[in-house]
C-alpha cells in the first residue's frame, strides 16, 4: 500500500500543531515521536524506490579470456598452487 507524501506531509502538519499546543511534556513528546516516524516513511519511501531504481539496470556483463598462457618448460602446470 503507497501512501503518498502529500499525505504523510498533511498528517505530519497535524502533529506539529498538537505539539504546539500541548503543555505536558510527555505528551509533546509523543507528538515529536510521531513527527519522527512519518519522516522515516518519507525517507523509506526514497530509499526503496532508490533501490527498485538501481535494481532495474541491466548487471554489466564482462568478457573473459579462455585462453592459457604459455607457461614455459619450469613450471610444473597452470595453476599457481601447483609445485
Amino acid at each position: 500500500m503507497d501512501v503518498s507524501i502529500t499525505t504523510i506531509l498533511t498528517k505530519m502538519s497535524e502533529q506539529l500543531q498538537k505539539a504546539r499546543s500541548i503543555q505536558n511534556e510527555q505528551q509533546l513528546r509523543e507528538h515529536i515521536a510521531a513527527l519522527r516516524v512519518l519522516c522515516d516513511l518519507i525517507l523509506e519511501g526514497e530509499l526503496q524506490a532508490a533501490h527498485v531504481a538501481a535494481s532495474s539496470f541491466e548487471p554489466l556483463v564482462l568478457e573473459t579470456k579462455t585462453e592459457r598462457m604459455d607457461i614455459g618448460d619450469d613450471a610444473n602446470g597452470p595453476s599457481l598452487l601447483d609445485f
